[in-house]
């Protein structure tokens, strides 16, 4: 019998095989399988086991490879990030109560959030960065600034952002290391940076950011 028979004799050809009344297909005809087994024993290309290897390598470093989420937003012309461990949700601005002999530049005063009162704190002035740039009319419908609310496990705090992106992931082994200046943030703020799309975001280090919250209101 040939090899292909399914392609001369078989449901692909002109169906004179015999087998055919028995099998009704050739997918369920023993010969079809032998012969489908005999390929795994031939002999590979050239090349094949050494490209084969390598392209299972490549793909295990892309699996494997470390990613972690933060909430990418915007503060005058910089763009920034926080982890997302520490993010709680993105709010409409809201009413700011000043607190007498204690508001001020870095501590703008309390806000509401679910019942519970939280303070609100100036990253914009904490970093040393400009106020937003962009004019109502430059901004549309489609750019608005939000309250970001934050929590690192002993209290929540919320800080104004002039927009906001939402949550992106960045590979951790792949981060940038900050230059000397970030525009006008602080370097000892910043973790590293990545890149997304066309931006360059400076990833914020959460710990030292919320000892500084810390300060403010001391």
């Amino acid at each position: 019998m040939l090899d292909s028979c399914w392609n001369e004799i078989g449901y692909a050809g002109d169906r004179s095989c015999i087998e055919l009344t028995k099998w009704s297909h050739c997918y369920n005809c023993p010969q079809f399988a032998k012969s489908g087994l005999s390929l795994l024993h031939r002999e590979p290309p050239e090349g094949y086991l050494a490209e084969n290897a390598e392209a299972i390598s490549i793909v295990k470093d892309e699996e494997t490879a470390e990613t972690s989420g933060a909430v990418v937003f915007r503060i005058s012309k910089e763009w920034l990030a926080l982890s997302s461990l520490v993010f709680v949700s993105v709010l409409e601005l809201r009413k700011i109560r000043s607190v007498p002999h204690r508001s001020g530049k870095y501590f703008k005063g309390l806000s509401s959030l679910q019942g519970e009162i939280v303070p609100v704190v100036s990253v914009r002035e904490l970093l040393g960065l400009e106020r937003e740039y962009l004019t109502e009319e430059e901004k549309g419908f489609r750019v608005y600034s939000r309250f970001i609310c934050l929590d690192r496990g002993a209290g929540r705090w919320i800080f104004e952002a002039d927009e906001v992106l939402g949550v992106h992931h960045y590979l951790t082994d792949a981060l940038l290391d900050a230059p000397a200046t970030v525009s006008k943030a602080p370097t000892a703020y910043t973790k590293g940076l990545f890149d997304l799309d066309e931006k360059r975001i400076s990833l914020l280090d959460e710990e030292l950011l919320f000892e500084a919250f810390n300060r403010i209101i001391k």
